[in-house]
Order: structure tokens, then sequence, then C-alpha cells
């Protein structure tokens, strides 16, 4: 790692984010086969497959909502904060409309909780939209978005009353305290809000996940130009490496052979906070050895980066809707797991495809009719308009 990484395209962040939705269609997935209720799940469940959710779910979005905010705060130096506003209310409120209206309500029909089997999909789709309309995992976008509004209007006025908070948060973040002092922000979190307000993913009614995922998204936006923190990550790569693994061995292990029923009520606490170590810890290690690994341009992770949003809005349904129909077979166990994620992959990359090729056409066109109207003048190049 050199000193100058925080300048230019963060390639590290591209690969992270990609493996982050990867790392989201294999856990959505596992839900069908693991012990909790999902909008599908197959006879054949086993506590095994909720390693999965045990492994990822503490980190990933989490990661995102950091990275998020890197990203938006790195805007700056290109963009006014009006034009990252409206850039950024275009591309999430648009996939968010589209995905609460058109795509999710296919999960909720082919699913044994549908709470009108009876009725076509069209009457099915009226009912739902008026009565029962639900955010599903579109939430992601309405919360990015709400907390992009807010950073635009908080961060001049912090950057006016603390001109040093960045370097002072950095600061604080070396040695022990890179480890100390999130994990025990994130710990608090978890052993004063969860217990009474819970993970609803409700946007009016989630104190805790918003004092979470916006605390990620700040310190993102806060941290992107402070080298002393990136270059005090990449240090520490391997302590949080090896913390992650033993909270990770730790969770796993209580897990396996601990019901959650016979845990007292200090084991639970310990649990939290054991937790929010491996949420931190991980969230390090993978920034750290992406760093290392993923600094440069790659061709494969730059193409899925430009499809990320398809994938994300896409996938939970089209994994609901293929296990509906192998279920309907009657070869929904335990080896449809790996079938249902290809499956996934495949049917989000050619939406994806279809989705470039289409605007690839259509918007040379638009713009040519417009031009047309406008008296024949070509348009500015995108860089430049």
């Amino acid at each position: 790692m050199t000193s100058d990484r925080p300048e230019g395209r963060r390639h590290d962040l591209d690969a992270l984010r990609v493996f982050c939705f990867g790392t989201l269609i294999i856990y959505h997935s596992s839900l069908i086969y693991g012990t909790k209720t999902w909008w599908i799940n197959s006879p054949d469940s086993t506590k095994l497959i909720d390693l999965i959710t045990i492994g990822s779910h503490p980190w990933r979005m989490s990661l995102l909502f950091f990275i998020s905010g890197v990203v938006t705060a790195s805007l700056l130096k290109k963009r006014s904060m009006t034009e990252i506003r409206s850039t950024r209310t275009r591309q999430l409120l648009l996939p968010f409309v589209f995905g609460v209206f058109i795509v999710v309500p296919p999960q909720v029909y082919f699913s044994p909780q549908n709470f009108a089997p009876d009725l076509s999909y069209w009457d099915f789709w009226k009912t739902y939209v008026l009565s029962a309309l639900q955010l599903e995992h579109m939430w992601f976008l309405a919360y990015l978005w709400i907390y992009m509004i807010v950073w635009s209007i908080a961060q001049p006025q912090l950057v006016r009353r603390w001109p040093g908070i960045s370097t002072s948060l950095a600061g604080c973040l070396k040695g022990t305290g890179l480890f100390l002092a999130p994990i025990a922000f994130l710990s608090l979190l978890r052993l004063c809000l969860y217990p009474i307000f819970g993970e609803t993913l409700v946007i009016k009614s989630d104190l805790y996940s918003h004092a979470l995922y916006f605390s990620m998204f700040m310190v993102g936006s806060l941290l992107v130009n402070e080298r002393s923190f990136w270059q005090e990550v990449d240090r520490q790569r391997w302590a949080s490496l090896g913390l992650a693994t033993l909270s990770m061995t730790a969770l796993a292990a209580l897990f396996l052979l601990v019901p959650r029923e016979a845990r007292p009520e200090a084991l639970v606490m310990a649990v939290r906070v054991v937790r929010s170590a491996f949420q931190w810890c991980t969230i390090l290690a993978l920034l750290a050895f992406a760093g290392r690994l993923a600094n440069r341009p790659n061709r494969v992770i730059t193409h899925l980066n430009k499809s990320i949003m398809t994938y994300y809005v896409a996938h939970q349904t089209v994994i609901v809707v293929a296990a509906y129909y192998i279920a309907q077979a009657g070869l929904l166990d335990i080896r449809s797991f790996i079938p249902i994620v290809i499956i996934t992959v495949l049917v989000c990359a050619l939406i994806a495809e279809m989705k470039r090729l289409a605007t690839s056409r259509l918007v040379p066109l638009l713009v040519g009719v417009a031009s047309l109207r406008k008296g024949g003048r070509k348009p500015l190049p995108a860089e430049t308009a």
C-alpha cells in the first residue's frame, strides 16, 4: 500500500462492492435451507447452512454503507453538492420505485405467505400495492438515499464548525484504537438499542439500523482522504484477520453447541460484543486485503460494477421464483442450493446485459431526436456536458 492510495479511482472498493453483493446472493439463497422462516423454505433445512448467515450478515451491509460513504464524499472533488444530490437521487430512487412496485410483488405472490393465492397475478398486484406494500430488500436503496441527503446537509456544517473532524477521527483510529473504539461503539448499539428496537428494516421504526448504518456511512465519508487511516488499516491487516477468524469461530461454535433458548443473559450480552468484534475486524481485514490485492483496474470487476444495481434489484425475486418452480418439481432440497445460486447469477447477468443493450441503443436515439429538435446541434460529450 502506498501513501497515495486514497487518490483516484478506488478499484479496491469496486471489488469489495461486487464481493458484498455476490455474498448477498449466496446469503439470500441460503435462507431457503436454513432454520429461519423465509419466503420459501426447503423441508430439508439444516443448522449448518445458518453458518452462512452468521459468517456474512454482521458485516456485509455495514461495509456497503461504509463504501457508499467513501464514494459519495469522493464525488465532492468533481461535483457540487447539488449535483451529487441530483445524481444520487436519480441513481437510487428510480430503481427503488421500480423495485418496490414491480420486482418485489412476485416474491409475495410465489411464496406460501401469499395472502390471496386464488387471485390472478394482476388482481393480486393491485391488492398488494394498495394494502400490503413492502420494501423488502429495497430498504437498502431507501436508507442510502436518506443518509445521502442528511450527509449533504450535515457535511458542510461539520467542515465549517469542526475543520479538523476527519483528522481527529483518523487520529483516534490508530494502534489499539483502531479496534477498541469502533468495537465499543458497535457493542453499545447492540447492547442498548437492539434489545429495544431490533432490526425492523422499516424506515420509521428502525432506530438500531439507522444508528448503525448511518454511522458507517458518515465514518466512510469522513475518512475518505485520511491517508493515515488507510495506512493503519493496512498495517493491522493480519491482526484484523486473526481477530475476525477467532470471533467467527467462537460465534459458530456457540451457535452449534448452545441452543439460543438455553443461553443465560450474560452469555447473550457477551455474544453481542463478540459479534461486534467480528463485524468490525472483518470490515478492516477486507479493506486491507482488497487494498493490496485489488488495487488495479480489472475488466470483470469494472463490468460487474456497472451492472451491480441491476443485480441487486433483481436477485431476490429471481431466487424466490426459481425456488418456487424447483419446489413444484419436488427438488427443493439441499442439493438445489448451488443450482439456485447459479440460476440467479445467470438470470441477473442476462437482465443486466439486456438493460445495457437497450440503454446503449435507446439513449443515442433520444439524444439524436433532441438534437434535431434543437436545430441539429451535436450534444456535448458526457464528460463536458
